[in-house]
This record gives structure tokens, sequence and C-alpha cells, in this order.
């Protein structure tokens, strides 16, 4: 089960906390708040720390978000060598 909780950092950045797992299934769901706050003008930091899991369709999601300037904080190192690796 994912678990994304949106908060104010500052006036220009935004925070999301993804907890849970990130699959397939709730890749839409996730796009759409990353988008919303995106789309709003908004920079966006991601918190990791309480991701468990995320299969290869969302470590390919995540790196785009990194690619567009997105921030992680919290990921584990196992996450962090999973998004330094190209998308098989």
């Amino acid at each position: 089960m994912l678990r994304v909780t949106r908060s104010n950092t500052n006036g220009s950045i935004e925070s999301l906390r993804v907890e849970g797992r990130l699959t397939r299934f709730d890749l839409p769901r996730f796009q759409e708040a990353c988008a919303e706050l995106l789309g709003g003008g908004h920079a966006l930091r991601l918190d990791l720390s309480g991701l468990q899991f995320a299969d290869r369709e969302a470590v390919a999601i995540l790196q785009a978000l990194r690619r567009r300037g997105v921030a992680f904080v919290g990921a584990s190192g196992f996450l962090d060598a999973l998004l330094a690796e190209p998308p098989r």
C-alpha cells in the first residue's frame, strides 16, 4: 500500500513524503501528485525515508523525476543505488 503525504516546506518548495510500496499500480496517483506540484511552478522534494519497495516501473519514474530536478531525501542506500543505474 502506498501513502503520499503533502507538506509545504516553504513558499517555493513543496514536499511529498512517500511511504510503503510504490508499484506500477500506484504510479498514476503518485505521478498525479507530483505533476500537480511541478505544474504549479513549485520546486519538489520527495522524502523517500518511508519507501519500502519500488518496482522497475517506479524506479524509472523516480529517475525521470530526478532528471527534472526533483530532490530526494531519506532514500536508503539500496534505493540510491537503483536510482543511479540506467533503467533496464
